[in-house]
C-alpha cells in the first residue's frame, strides 16, 4: 500500500487559498510513489485521515488526533503558528510554510514607494476636471533612506533584501537586539513590522515608541495586527506626528466598518493580502516537495 499525502486546503474563502482538483492531481504527478488524496471538504479530511502518512492543512482540530495514528508529518502552507487550531504532539513533524517572504517582500517594499513617491496621495490629481497638478503629495527618494524590520525572520529578511536593492539602509530587529530598537526608532524613515502574535508583541509599537519615530516616518505592518496600539497609531496620524501608516493586518479582522483606522489620514488599509498570488499554493507545494524528497523519499 502506498503511503497516503492527505491535502484540504482551504482557507479564508480566498480564492488563492484554496486547492483545485486540477492542481492537486498535477502536485500528484511529480509523487507517482505516494497516494494523493484531495478532501474537497472538512468531512472528506476527517474520513480520510486515519489512512493518511502525510496532510497538508490550514487548519486542524484536536478532536481529529485520535485518528492520527499512522500520520508522520502534518504540514501547513501559513507562517503564523496560531492559524492551525491545535496542539500538535511530538511524535507529529509539524512545518510552517517559509516561502511567503517573497511574496510579502514584495508588498511591504510596494507599500513604502506607493506612500513615499507620492503615487497613493496622488491619485486623482489628473483626473478629469483636475487642474494640471504642480505639487504631488510624498516625493521623497527611498535611496539612501533608513528602514528597521521589527521582526526580522524569514520574512523580515526578506523584506530588508528587497529594501537593501533599492538603496535602502536596513536595520533588522530581533529578540536579540530589541534592546536597540528606541534608538533605532528615532534615526529612522520607515518601520516595517513582521512579526509573529505573541503575547511578547502585544502593542510592541505603543504610544511611548510612535512618539520616537520622526514625524516623516512611515509605518508598514505585515505581520500581525496585535503588535501595533491601533488607538494610539491613530492619535499619531492625526495629529500629524506620524506621515502616513500602511496596514495588512489588525487586531480584529475583517476590521469594522467603523473603525477608526478607515478614517485616520493618511492610513492605507489591505485586507490581510500581502501573500496573495495565484500561485501561493503551488509554491507551498513546491516547499513541501523539498522537505519530503530530503527527509521521507527513499
Amino acid at each position: 500500500m502506498k503511503p497516503m499525502l492527505l491535502i484540504w486546503l482551504t482557507y479564508r474563502g480566498v480564492s488563492d487559498f484554496i486547492a483545485t482538483r486540477e492542481q492537486v492531481a498535477r502536485w500528484a504527478e511529480q509523487v507517482p510513489e505516494l497516494d494523493v488524496v484531495f478532501a474537497e471538504t472538512q468531512e472528506d479530511f476527517v474520513r480520510n485521515l486515519s489512512k493518511a502518512t502525510f496532510v497538508m492543512t490550514f487548519t486542524f482540530s484536536e478532536a481529529w488526533l485520535p485518528l492520527t495514528y499512522r500520520l508522520k508529518w502534518m504540514a501547513t502552507p501559513a507562517a503564523g503558528r496560531e492559524l492551525l487550531g491545535a496542539r500538535i504532539p511530538g511524535r507529529i513533524r509539524l512545518t510552517h510554510g517559509t516561502f511567503h517572504g517573497e511574496l510579502m517582500a514584495e508588498s511591504a517594499v510596494g507599500m513604502l514607494l506607493a506612500v513615499r513617491r507620492g503615487l497613493l496621495p496622488g491619485l486623482g490629481l489628473c483626473g478629469p476636471g483636475e487642474a494640471w497638478p504642480i505639487h504631488v503629495p510624498g516625493r521623497c527618494a527611498v535611496a539612501g533612506s533608513r528602514a528597521v524590520v521589527l521582526g526580522y525572520g524569514h520574512i523580515g529578511k526578506a523584506i530588508g533584501a528587497k529594501l537593501s536593492a533599492l538603496g535602502v539602509h536596513v536595520d533588522g530587529v530581533t529578540h536579540a537586539n530589541l534592546g536597540d530598537l528606541d534608538a533605532l526608532l528615532a534615526r529612522a524613515d520607515a518601520l516595517f513590522l513582521a512579526l509573529p502574535a505573541t503575547p511578547e508583541t502585544d502593542d510592541i509599537l505603543d504610544a511611548r515608541r510612535l512618539a520616537l519615530l520622526p514625524r516623516h516616518a512611515v509605518v508598514c505592518n505585515v505581520g500581525r495586527g496585535n503588535a501595533i496600539d491601533e488607538g494610539a497609531l491613530c492619535a499619531a496620524l492625526e495629529s500629524g506626528a506620524l506621515h502616513a501608516a500602511f496596514l495588512d493586518v489588525f487586531k480584529e479582522e475583517p476590521y469594522p466598518e467603523d473603525g477608526p483606522l478607515r478614517r485616520a489620514p493618511r492610513c492605507f488599509l489591505l485586507p490581510h493580502a500581502s501573500a496573495f498570488a495565484p500561485d501561493y499554493l503551488d509554491r507551498a507545494f513546491a516547499e513541501w516537495l523539498d522537505l519530503y524528497r530530503r527527509d521521507f523519499a527513499q
